[in-house]
């Protein structure tokens, strides 16, 4: 199954799903991507470019730090697996892939998606999606 073909299925199976892409962290490109509705496509290339300092910029890595020396986070697996984030009219969930740490996918939802159920099937169709590549 391509990246596309897998970014499509779980397009169909994310509540209120609209696009989704697979970044690639390290040069932040948009390694591939699946949109139901065309104006989503420049969203995701701006999402591309950003998602690297989104897990990885200054205050993240700082907010990483104090976890650690809390004894919150382990030190073996720094960093975040999964970001959601709400703006007025999306959800946009992030979750890094687990073969690959600098790859990221990126599900754009409209802000009317059941929040618990778009993190739970976008956590099933990582699987998938992360075998494409």
């Amino acid at each position: 199954m391509s990246i596309r073909d897998a970014l499509s299925t779980a397009i169909e199976t994310i509540p209120d799903c609209i696009a989704a892409g697979y970044i690639d962290m390290e040069t932040g490109m948009l390694l591939g991507s699946c949109v139901s509705e065309p104006d989503s496509t420049e969203s995701l290339d701006t999402l591309a470019i950003a998602v690297a300092n989104l897990f990885q910029g200054r205050g993240v890595a700082a907010f990483e730090a104090l976890l650690r020396q809390a004894g919150v986070e382990e030190s073996e697996n720094a960093g975040f697996g999964e970001i959601a984030v709400f703006s007025k009219d999306r959800l946009n969930i992030f979750l890094r892939t687990k073969e690959y740490p600098d790859h990221v996918v990126c599900y754009i939802c409209r802000n009317s998606a059941n929040v618990g159920l778009a993190l739970t099937k976008s956590h099933l169709s990582l699987g998938p999606v992360e075998a494409a590549v």
